[in-house]
């Protein structure tokens, strides 16, 4: 993941926060929280989909997965 994906990652959930009058804790807890009902899955192609998020760790942060999803849509886009 480059630096400047990542800052605009972070910026967005700290957006998210004011937009909800929420700290940027509680909006990351919360995107934790809902994404660790997807990657807890037994679906076989739930845990693919989660394997297949490039991630530093042993899971994506919410900002991994905000890059993520954001070069999907790019790329969707594109075609």
């Amino acid at each position: 993941m480059n630096k400047p994906d990542l800052i605009n990652a972070r910026n967005t959930i700290k957006k998210l926060a004011e937009r909800d009058g929420v700290s940027v804790d509680y909006v990351r807890k919360h995107m934790q929280l809902a994404m660790l009902n997807g990657l807890c899955s037994t679906d076989p192609q739930v845990k693919m989909y989660w394997n297949s998020i490039p991630c530093e760790g042993e899971v994506p942060t919410p900002e991994e997965l905000i890059v993520h999803l954001a070069e999907t849509v790019r790329h969707r886009g594109a075609t």
